[in-house]
């Protein structure tokens, strides 16, 4: 998939990333589908390091509206990890999709931060809060019952990855064959 180089192709990154905001806010993300960590990855392979302090910011004033005003509860260990993970996801996005993106590296890239923010973020939520006894059974089941959730998340990840990825990489082969053809004539 190669890069699309439209004079309007800045505003996408940014326009994903405030769309997939204001669906958190509104639907609050009930089922994990809202595809955060790929609009993270796009957003991270089309647009300079230096520009990810904004989408950064905003993500992190919308959990923090949603954890304090709409779930009631109290800012934790879980959400600064949270938070990290979406530096990370644009960061992965910036290194490993920078320069190339075939589909094999947007679906690893997706897996990855679905598996690894899975992970990560439960033993955050079993270390923090006081649901589940700090065992190694509570643990299992601190990941258990968040398996039905991982299982959307990475469905939707996966897929908006690569059709996000997908789309861009069309639209890029599109506009390349449109100038070929001005230049032609």
């Amino acid at each position: 998939m190669k890069a699309f180089d439209g004079k309007q192709s800045w505003i996408l990154p940014y326009f994903l990333i405030f769309g997939m905001a204001l669906l958190r806010l509104g639907l609050a993300n009930p089922y994990n589908l809202v595809p955060v960590f790929s609009c993270l990855l796009f957003f991270g392979a089309m647009r300079p390091k230096r520009e990810m302090v904004l989408p950064l910011f905003f993500l992190v004033g919308v959990d923090i509206f949603i954890t304090l005003h709409s779930y009631a509860y109290p800012l934790s260990l879980e959400a600064v990890v949270t938070w990290g993970w979406y530096l990370m996801a644009m960061l992965l996005g910036a290194g490993a999709l920078g320069i190339s993106r075939s589909w094999q590296r947007v679906a690893g890239c997706s897996l990855i931060t679905s598996v690894t923010f899975f992970l990560v973020s439960n033993f955050a939520v079993w270390a923090a809060w006081q649901m589940y006894p700090k065992t190694p059974a509570g643990l299992f089941t601190c990941y258990v019952a968040a398996l039905p959730f991982f299982r959307n998340a990475l469905s939707s990840e996966f897929c908006f990855s690569l059709l996000f990825f997908g789309l861009m990489g069309r639209v890029g082969a599109l506009t390349a064959a449109e100038t070929t053809q001005r230049a032609q004539c």
